[in-house]
């Protein structure tokens, strides 16, 4: 288990301060009722957090950063916290946990085993961004006060109990049901994180929810149906197993950009799966050169028994393992360019090549026509990689060379082709059908996605699933019976 981290079933009582807090502060749950205020990922993708105000006491679930709020999505009176649920360690989830610790929370984090292994190395690559903001000691709290829970095991906190499901998003990932004493009336919340696809070939199936009296989902891809969902871990990366093939054989380099956490270990993995299968060249050199990455696939390397059984009987005890594996310093990865080398496959952060190594590569890459650029993720309206995918053309490229920042516009002659099977996200289809299970529902919040993307889907869960559905304002509370 992680340093700092403990496995604790009971949840000991609010602190004293808190409950002076509760008995003097007028309660929204007064009049009865459990209130859910939506302080982020309300109309906006990421800033994910969500409070949840019970007859004794208060709590959040994630506490995301989102850049146009800053730390605009925190509570007010954190100290008056009893805990904090993680559904998984993408930073739009816990990104502003230092600041919640710096800000007077003191309570525990609860989470799974590999989130509280992932998370500190999040927050700790971040960390030039808060330390202005955030003491050293409040960002050593933020990272040393997980409690873990087992996946399926409730843990129990006064009026409520919870337990943490499969989400099939990220290692670790879940999905967190809430069982509320409402006044001696039994509600069931069910908050969903971010739910993943049947594509992944490394993690464990989503697992599905039975009922709920209501629903917070995730609604990233609501609007959209990818064509080559459903295909399975085996068969749903197979074009972009061929585009890296093809173009290794007329003799060009394949850049690959990918953000560290989740996708670089299923691009290490797809790229694995295709070089036993023989269509990638047998001694190909796949390049890696980020840090963060290469401590996430070892967090990777160390949960096999939260990766699924195709995962560890296809690759055994080799998982992220490629024999073509170069997990480098970026000097090692800049210097391949330079000189004589077989085609070559170059992983490298960020994913939509706005900083980091990924440009850096782009620029030695992009004039050359036998070359790849493989986009296996969202692209940002105004990002490079966005810009590129669009088909623009001059390109302004952004790239650090030593200490210098540099800024050239290129026209690419570098082939380009973006890959959706990566997606850690459910599409229309795969949210609509994980919905489609749960009995007992009063109505369904769409969060964390953009205002298009939620409204798509709360067309289909009003017409398919003939449900009520609210799509909350960021701030905006709702009392729960």
């Amino acid at each position: 288990m992680a340093g700092g981290t403990r496995r604790l079933k009971w949840i000991a009582p609010a602190a004293f301060a808190a409950a002076v807090f509760y008995l003097l502060s007028p309660q929204p749950w007064a009049s009865g009722g459990t209130v859910v205020t939506f302080l982020g990922a309300a109309g906006e993708v990421g800033g994910s957090c969500h409070m949840v105000e019970t007859g004794s006491q208060r709590f959040i679930v994630d506490c995301g950063a989102l850049g146009k709020a800053g730390t605009g999505v925190l509570p007010e009176e954190p100290s008056a916290l009893s805990f904090v649920i993680l559904t998984h360690g993408h930073s739009d989830h816990c990104g502003l946990l230092p600041e919640l610790f710096e800000a007077g929370f003191r309570g525990p984090v609860y989470c799974t085993e590999p989130t509280a292994a992932i998370v500190p190395v999040m927050l700790r690559m971040s960390r030039n961004f808060s330390k202005d903001r955030v003491s050293k000691e409040s960002f050593e709290s933020s990272i040393t006060s997980f409690t873990t829970c087992a996946f399926g095991e409730w843990t129990r906190s006064g009026d409520i109990a919870f337990r943490f499901r499969r989400a099939g998003h990220l290692l670790g990932a879940a999905f967190v049901e809430l069982a509320i004493d409402d006044g001696g009336r039994a509600l069931t919340v069910v908050f969903s994180g971010d739910l993943g696809t049947d594509e992944s070939l490394l993690l464990q199936p989503m697992e599905r929810c039975a009922r709920a009296d209501y629903v917070i989902i995730e609604s990233t891809y609501g609007g959209v149906t990818r064509p080559d969902a459903g295909s399975g871990p085996a068969g749903g990366h197979a074009a972009f197993g061929a585009a890296v093939a093809e173009a290794l054989g007329r003799g060009g380099d394949v850049l690959v950009p990918a953000f560290t956490l989740g996708r670089t270990q299923e691009v290490i993995a797809a790229l694995d799966l295709y070089s036993r299968s023989g269509l990638i060249p047998p001694g190909t050199e796949i390049f890696s050169d980020s840090p963060t990455a290469e401590k996430i696939s070892d967090i990777y390397r160390n949960f096999p028994s939260h990766l699924s059984e195709w995962t560890n009987g296809f690759y055994g005890g080799m998982i992220l393992r490629s024999p073509g594996l170069r997990e480098v310093s970026s000097k090692t990865s800049m210097k391949a360019h330079s000189r004589k080398h077989r085609p070559a496959v170059f992983i490298s952060s960020s994913g939509d090549l706005g900083h980091a190594n990924s440009p850096r590569h782009f620029m030695r890459m992009c004039a050359d026509s036998l070359n790849l650029l493989c986009l296996v993720g969202y692209q940002p309206p105004g990002s490079t990689g966005r810009r590129l995918q669009d088909g623009c053309s001059p390109v302004l490229v952004r790239h650090q060379e030593g200490r210098q920042v540099e800024k050239d516009w290129v026209a690419p002659a570098i082939r380009i082709q973006r890959f959706n099977s990566f997606s850690s996200h459910a599409d229309q289809a795969g949210l609509i059908d994980w919905l489609s299970d749960i009995d007992g529902l009063k109505k369904v919040f769409i969060v964390h996605g953009e205002k298009g993307q939620s409204e798509a889907l709360g067309a289909r869960v009003r017409s398919d699933l003939g449900l009520k559905v609210e799509i909350p304002a960021r701030g905006s509370s709702f009392v729960l019976r």
